[in-house]
């Protein structure tokens, strides 16, 4: 039992050892055993608040295979609680932390500490050709029902972990080669769509082009390309790829559509610019 008080808003996970308070819900399943795990997470000694360590000070997540041992073991049976975009605090006792030995110079032997953790994703664990079309395809269902929903988070991180796991396909078939790559064009596909509608415009054109090399006349693909430039005012690009569009699709209405309102919005663009620089020299 460690020897500090746990609020009662703590939830004990394993008696007198580790607790958790869910400061904001995920959604969807929970990482199992083996899985790659992505987590930003700030670190602090409980009974003073002392910050000992921040993935995101850093400015980049921590990665790490749950309950395998490279983690203390609070993280590997909290994480395994959590969903994706939980965010939750852990306080670990401390034979869960680091023990009696701490890990100076921040943290002294025998500390309890907490640490705030967000799930940002995970891959569940696939170390063949079957086992990875399998989760792809699961990736894939889930990211559409999660689309369907309008949680386009969730969606994105469904559609590239699907994506993810067919990136190694040593081993396979030729018959299971032929069902993965179209698999893979799909969930970028859909992927690239999910970043658009969260706005994330230069990771939906690095999607797409992803995409576009495995698979060139993908019209789908080449419209939402075609707006990912225009999302980042990238204008003749923009142009070039809807015209590209046509060229795949004759006479698509979407591509002419599309191609109005590039030019329009380029407009407005250049006035705007034209009248910014007016101001400076006026």
């Amino acid at each position: 039992m460690t020897d500090v008080t746990i609020p009662d808003d703590y939830l004990p996970i394993v008696e007198g050892k580790l607790w958790k308070k869910i400061l904001k819900e995920g959604s969807g399943e929970s990482p199992i055993k083996k899985s790659n795990v992505n987590v930003h997470y700030v670190g602090t000694l409980f009974n003073n608040g002392d910050k000992f360590d921040s993935s995101r000070d850093r400015g980049s997540p921590f990665n790490f295979k749950l309950g395998v041992g490279q983690v203390i073991k609070g993280w590997d049976e909290g994480v395994k609680t959590m969903k994706i975009g939980e965010l939750a605090e852990l306080v670990c006792a401390p034979d869960y932390a680091y023990g009696a030995s701490g890990s100076p110079p921040k943290i002294p032997g025998n500390s309890t500490l907490k640490f705030e953790v967000e799930l940002l994703g995970f891959q569940e664990p696939a170390d063949n050709p079957t086992a990875k079309l399998a989760l792809a395809k699961k990736k894939k269902d889930q990211g559409n029902a999660s689309f369907k929903a309008g949680e386009n988070g969730p969606a994105a991180q469904a559609y590239k972990d699907g994506a993810d796991a067919l990136k190694d396909m040593d081993g396979a078939t030729e018959e299971q080669l032929q069902e993965s790559e179209p698999l893979k064009v799909a969930l970028l596909a859909n992927l690239a769509a999910a970043y658009l509608k969260l706005n994330e415009n230069g990771l939906a054109a690095e999607t797409c082009l992803k995409a576009l090399n495995s698979q060139p006349d993908h019209v789908k693909v080449t419209y939402r390309l075609a707006q990912a430039y225009l999302g980042m005012s990238e204008f003749e690009d923009a142009k070039k790829t809807a015209q590209r569009g046509l060229e795949i699709a004759p006479g698509d209405a979407t591509f002419t559509s599309l191609l109005s309102v590039i030019s329009s919005k380029q407009a407005a663009f250049k006035k705007k610019e034209k009248a910014a620089y007016s101001k400076m020299f006026s």
